[in-house]
């Protein structure tokens, strides 16, 4: 994740009138920063890893797992460590684009020495149990590329309804309470790519059918309420 400040992120046409200006500055920033720093030598490079977690909640008894929008209540806990004493953190957390989701890296980033290669894994498994002491009993952090049934009806915990009409994403599938709610950059994001792409982001993968298609090779999904047919392969 990128460097998160606070602000007002600017809407797509704000966004648009600028951006001209900032394509010009990046370019002088780059040159300048260049022309200064071209010759400086002996630095350590410095490096780090970073993990997403999803917060996962299992139900036992009905069989169900589903994404857990507590990352913010959780967030507000693990940082502050850091707000309190920035310089002798283990860790440092971060918001993810989900609701569901934490970032978490080394509270400092490791240096040129072998030995450093020793302490990753450790730290790795600290930030691990330091975000599952946080959570409920039925929850776990786990890191997944992408969760199963992202998408599905009543993947969230608590339940939310995707809203095609209205809202950021706008979509079919995802409801905007899935989307991190402490940071406005996400929600902005989301609706910045919807307006700037003229459309929203389509998901569906595209099926071919003919008049000889047997029946059983496609199925329908029924968003009457919300005016789309659906057709998948």
């Amino acid at each position: 994740m990128g460097l998160l400040t606070e602000g007002s992120p600017l809407s797509w046409e704000e966004t648009k009138a600028l951006s001209e200006h900032v394509r010009n500055h990046g370019v002088i920033q780059f040159i300048n920063l260049y022309r200064r720093l071209r010759d400086r030598q002996g630095d350590v490079l410095k490096w780090g890893d970073e993990v997403e977690y999803m917060i996962v909640k299992f139900d036992d008894k009905n069989k169900t797992a589903k994404l857990s929008l507590r990352a913010l209540e959780v967030l507000n806990v693990l940082q502050e460590k850091e707000l309190s004493d920035p310089e002798g953190v283990k860790s440092l957390w971060r918001p993810e684009y989900g609701a569901y989701m934490i970032e978490g890296t080394p509270g400092k980033p490791y240096g040129g020495l072998l030995a450093h290669f020793n302490i990753v894994e450790a730290n790795m498994r600290y930030r691990r149990e330091e975000a599952q002491r946080l959570l409920q009993p039925s929850e776990v952090v786990m890191s997944l590329t992408s969760f199963p049934r992202l998408g599905a009806p009543g993947f969230t915990d608590p339940p939310a309804v995707p809203t095609p009409n209205s809202g950021a994403s706008r979509s079919l599938f995802f409801p905007d309470e899935a989307i991190f709610p402490g940071h406005p950059r996400f929600k902005t994001l989301t609706r910045n790519i919807r307006e700037r792409r003229g459309s929203k982001v389509a998901i569906n993968i595209p099926g071919t059918f003919t008049l000889d298609s047997p029946s059983h090779c496609m199925f329908m999904h029924d968003y009457i309420s919300l005016d789309v047919l659906y057709v998948h392969p």
